[in-house]
């Protein structure tokens, strides 16, 4: 029996399921802070199954999430005059496989299966799905090394990636390190918004930062002009979620915080960019925990999310000699 994805797929969404690019796997990531497991449905294997570490798991009778999508599926199977699917697919998905083949080494938590993994992507999507992340921190707290390595992770995986650069953080190593990414860099407001109304077709778009180039002439304007200036970075950030939405993509933005001047001692500083926070649909922070001369230790926490508490850890992120590192 087949899978009915034009039936299932409305369902799996409102369930909180999603996919990059409209491929046939689709997947719901585990909320628990270090834990990287998903569940999925692949609609051209025919499979249902949890990811685990590194492989896939066809029966897992203690785990509500699994059971519940085993129910599911084996509902529509039943609505549809299909045998039930109390049996796990892996015998099936094994078939397709090369003879003395597990299919474990063809399983991959990357979309569309690709065969180089894409664990910050994954990451990335289990939470916003398609749509807008936007991580904030000090400068130096790894902002842009989270941009790059998410940008070369896509690249490898053979995603189509927009890199739009304002600060020239980048060194030329850096730049050439994204051979096979679009990159543009400019430090021009106006001309950042003329490019995010007309953004490429790309899986992945990275704005590296959206706030530094407001930030650096926002004393010299007037209280109109800075006005103007908030209400434009809004603006960009609308066109950034219209972008996601109508190309099934993920967009990543960079942002510093506001600034501390007039704040109270106690008060939380936020990204800047007044109301332009909430068009993200989650937002995270990167801080430094710990400094050496070979290395540089940052954690990345949610600052304002929909599925986990505020601070709580979403990763760990390692910079040396040896490039960018996150667990």
């Amino acid at each position: 029996m087949r899978l009915d994805k034009d039936k299932l797929v409305p369902i799996l969404e409102m369930m909180g399921y999603g996919t990059l690019n409209g491929t046939d796997v689709w997947k719901k990531a585990s909320q628990t802070p270090g834990e990287y497991v998903f569940w999925g449905v692949d609609f051209k294997k025919n499979e249902v199954f949890k990811w685990v570490e590194d492989h896939r798991e066809y029966d897992v009778p203690g785990d509500q999430t699994f059971v519940e999508l085993k129910k599911l599926i084996g509902s529509s199977c039943e609505q549809s005059g299909e045998p039930d699917i109390d049996e796990p697919f892996a015998d099936q998905s094994k078939e397709d496989c090369p003879e003395g083949s597990t299919g474990e080494e063809n399983a991959s938590p990357s979309y569309e299966n690709n065969a180089t993994p894409t664990k910050l992507l994954d990451l990335i999507h289990g939470y916003v799905g398609n749509d807008v992340l936007e991580v904030f921190g000090d400068t130096g707290s790894g902002k842009s090394k989270f941009a790059m390595a998410l940008a070369k992770e896509a690249i490898a995986a053979g995603k189509k990636v927009f890199y739009l650069d304002t600060e020239r953080n980048l060194t030329e190593a850096d730049i050439a390190g994204l051979k096979g990414c679009e990159y543009k860099y400019t430090p021009v407001i106006e001309e950042i918004d003329s490019i995010c109304q007309k953004l490429p077709a790309v899986d992945v778009v990275i704005v590296d930062s959206i706030g530094f180039p407001i930030l650096t002439s926002y004393a010299r304007l007037s209280v109109k002009q800075k006005g103007d200036a908030l209400l434009k970075l809004i603006a960009i950030f609308g066109d950034m979620k219209n972008w996601a939405y109508k190309n099934n993509g993920i967009v990543v933005v960079t942002n510093q915080p506001e600034s501390e001047f007039n704040k109270a001692s106690n008060h939380v500083l936020r990204p800047f960019g007044d109301k332009s926070q909430f068009a993200a649909k989650e937002i995270w922070k990167t801080e430094i925990v710990d400094r050496k001369p070979v290395y540089t230790n940052i954690r990345i926490s949610a600052f304002r999310s929909r599925s986990v508490g505020h601070r709580t850890k979403i990763a760990d992120m390692k910079i040396s000699s040896n490039g960018v590192e996150v667990v």
